[in-house]
């Protein structure tokens, strides 16, 4: 009986055997081939290999076209391919669709998962912008026409800018396919009003109890881990202000903005478990009822609105709406939206075999038409780049589809709104200080909630708001001469020497004002000039610091007093010297020549004035060139720069007027009227402005160097009239006081003394009798 059951036994186990070794190389290379994929997916991040397990690829046919989509748009590939085959009048396609949890996981390696046709964002298009094909032949003219459209144009033109932000990319190699707002998922089954500022949103927390809302769930949801979405959600704050987008506004809007982001996150509002999730996590913990706001994406609605009731069907009353992002309490003004392009684009990878029809599927997707199809499919909860397609003459088109999406709301928000944000915010080299900044910031959160937590060095660095903004030290603040630089520090020593030095000569000039020398010269235009470079040295230090506007509107007084008092005193003696040797009947006194000066200083004064209060200047950064920008003092208004234009024309006049004059008196006898150094003077003078107005203009000077060579032109300039036009008069000054000084003598005796004090008294005349004499 035994031999009977163990043959059928054996028999069998022989069978499993034989088919165990047929089978075994398939086993390994199956085995192979999952190691393989492990080693090439996994890179230092187990989520693209549990991914890739989750998201099999097909196997890319030579004659397919691989659409590769985030997953959020998997609902569409039917009425995608319905709307396809409609367009182009056929029955079938050669469309297949892959699809990923966001977008960076496929856009960061095209060619691994065959994509020939790809959705992308505008972070992506730039920081990836090599492994796009350049398809900007095949679509230019499609894509000139749609911004010629005399009603869709101005907004496909807005969103190209998002794409042409960095001017090394400056072909167009992507159409744009959806419109996506920033909005807040809110709760309305809770006890909270619509949320208008982040106080609204703070206050929740003091009424938790009330509510029967568990504290281990999550009050608000941002995305704050993710790179692309840490810049949204950053300037999307920033975005609210209503002033002009400079750099100062941008560096005083993120230290408010990254404050109130570590207020929320301090007081538990954003919590250690929401600052893990993106922008797909963060729909499924609010579609579980696991969170009261929710700040996310428009393309979301579809999923929150299907997800959200299925989610809670225990509970019909729990419910959901959507507004505006909040904004500051102290800005006092309604927030704005920021909107980014959805796009389509060829990647590099694309087969070439199906090159021309994956052009086509670019070109037909973004078309008006398509989009037309798709709102007609009840499916459809995305907003198209076409706003006639929603609204016309007023009134909306499509009522089940605006009833579907709340077309009402979105055409409210298209009022106020930032098209573009991503190019409102690139700049050159920031992308850089931004991507050091994220990953400070993350450490900088994180210590809010773990203050025992053994970080990085780099976390740990990271203590303060200010330190946090100090990744951007070099891009912001560092773009102005600070006080304590070498370059600066020399420069007060020189300027202070300078002062002193001319202080000194203003001082034996006074004393002395009735020596021969100086009472031909004229003393109180000699003072004047002396106080014109004074205020020259002074308006040196005006440039040290960062710019305020009471700074940018004090400079142009001090240079308009330092020119006016130096030159036009200069101009003026000139002028007097011309008249009197050219015999003409014109009154040249000191009176006259003082009203004279003052009615020049008075012109300029009072267009820098009108300057000042109609269109004073204020402290701005210029771009110069792609990696410096720094602080400037610019005009507010066209008028400024109309009344700076106009002085800069008059005090040209005046320099080469001065020239004309100083060469007619050329040769005029120099002892008696000084035109040799007033003509030295004048053409110093010339040459240093003609020198400054050329380096000015110089671009690629840093802000140092142009703060050195600007104030070395403004000493040299004033050391010039120093040296022409004082040091003949001073050294004369010593020679007479040295030659007025009493030899030593031996005492003598009482009658030789008496005998002889008159003579002595005649013989040491003062300098001061000797000028009275002179008269």
């Amino acid at each position: 009986m035994k031999r009977i059951l163990s043959f059928p036994l054996i028999t069998f186990l022989l069978v499993c055997q034989i088919v165990f070794v047929v089978s075994l190389p398939d086993i390994i290379e199956e085995y192979k081939d999952e190691e393989d994929l492990l080693t090439s997916s996994y890179n230092g991040n187990e989520n693209n290999y549990f991914q890739k397990l989750n998201n099999p690829q097909n196997t890319h046919q030579q004659d397919t076209v691989n659409l590769c989509f985030p997953e959020k748009y998997r609902k569409y590939e039917k009425i995608f391919s319905k709307a396809y085959n409609y367009i182009l009048n056929q029955d079938n396609n050669r469309l297949m669709y892959s699809y990923y949890q966001n977008m960076e996981d496929y856009v960061k390696s095209f060619s691994l998962y065959h994509c020939d046709v790809a959705m992308v964002e505008p972070t992506l298009y730039d920081q990836y912008y090599n492994s796009i094909k350049n398809i900007y032949r095949e679509i230019e003219d499609v894509a000139n026409e749609r911004m010629a459209d005399s009603v869709e144009g101005e907004a496909y033109s807005e969103l190209f800018k998002d794409l042409t932000a960095n001017k090394e990319h400056a072909n167009i190699t992507a159409l744009p396919l959806f419109l996506d707002y920033g909005i807040l998922y809110y709760r309305t089954d809770l006890p909270v009003k619509t949320p208008t500022t982040w106080d609204d949103i703070s206050n929740v927390k003091d009424i938790l109890d009330e509510i029967d809302f568990p504290k281990t769930d999550t009050i608000f949801i941002g995305q704050f881990n993710e790179y692309r979405e840490f810049f949204y959600n950053l300037f999307e704050n920033i975005l609210n202000t209503r002033n002009k987008l400079t750099y100062k506004n941008i560096e005083k809007e993120a230290n408010s903005t990254i404050g109130e982001f570590k207020y929320l996150f301090d007081n538990g509002i954003i919590d250690e478990y929401a600052w893990h999730l993106n922008s797909e996590y963060g729909v499924i913990r609010f579609n579980e009822g696991k969170a009261i706001f929710m700040r996310n994406w428009s393309s979301f609605y579809y999923n929150v609105t299907t997800e959200f009731q299925k989610k809670n069907d225990r509970d019909e009353n729990k419910s959901f709406q959507i507004s505006k992002m909040v904004y500051e309490q102290n800005r006092f003004t309604n927030s704005r939206t920021i909107n980014k392009g959805i796009y389509i684009c060829v990647p590099s990878s694309v087969n070439e075999n199906v090159f021309d029809e994956a052009v086509k599927v670019v070109k037909t997707f973004t078309s008006k038409e398509f989009m037309k199809q798709l709102i007609q499919e009840d499916d459809f909860y995305d907003l198209p780049v076409y706003s006639s397609l929603i609204e016309q003459d007023g009134s909306l088109n499509n009522k089940k589809y605006c009833d579907r999406i709340n077309c009402g709301f979105y055409r409210d928000i298209a009022k106020d709104h930032i098209l573009a944000p991503y190019s409102a915010f690139y700049q050159e080299e920031f992308l850089e200080k931004f991507n050091e900044f994220f990953d400070k910031a993350k450490g900088y959160f994180k210590d809010a909630s773990d203050s025992t937590s053994k970080g990085s060095g780099s976390d740990k660095e990271v203590k303060t708001l200010q330190q946090l903004m100090s990744v951007f030290s070099d891009y912001f603040q560092d773009k102005y001469v600070e006080l304590g630089s070498t370059t600066t520090i020399i420069m007060i020593i020189i300027v202070a020497i300078e002062l002193i030095i001319t202080s000194v000569v203003t001082y034996y000039l006074i004393k002395h004002r009735n020596f021969i020398e100086i009472r031909r010269s004229s003393p109180l235009f000699l003072i004047n000039m002396l106080v014109g470079i004074m205020l020259a040295f002074v308006s040196i230090l005006t440039f040290i610091g960062k710019p305020t506007k009471f700074i940018c509107i004090l400079r142009p007084y001090i240079l308009v007093l330092t020119f006016g008092l130096t030159f036009f005193s200069l101009l003026l003696k000139t002028f007097r010297i011309k008249v009197i040797f050219d015999k003409i009947n014109f009154q040249v006194k000191d009176s006259n020549l003082i009203m004279y000066l003052c009615i020049l200083l008075g012109i300029e004064l009072t267009l820098v004035t009108i300057w000042s209060s109609a269109a004073g200047m204020e402290p701005d950064v210029k771009k110069f060139t792609r990696s410096m920008h720094y602080y400037i003092c610019k005009n507010t208004s066209s008028l400024g720069t109309y009344i700076q234009t106009s002085l800069i024309v008059i005090n040209g006049l005046a320099l080469v007027y001065g020239c004309y004059l100083v060469y007619k008196v050329k040769n005029v006898y120099s002892e008696y009227n000084e035109s040799k150094v007033i003509g030295l003077s004048i053409y110093g003078i010339v040459i240093c402005m003609i020198i400054l107005m050329f380096i000015v203009n110089i671009k690629g000077l840093d802000h140092t160097t142009l703060f050195l060579i600007q104030s070395l032109m403004i000493i040299l300039s004033a050391d010039i009239i120093l040296v022409f036009m004082f040091t003949p008069k001073l050294w004369k000054l010593h020679i007479n006081i040295i030659s007025e000084l009493p030899l030593e003598k031996p005492a003598p005796v009482s009658g030789e003394k008496k005998a002889s004090e008159q003579p002595d008294e005649e013989k040491n005349v003062s300098i001061k009798n000797i000028t009275v004499n002179s008269e």
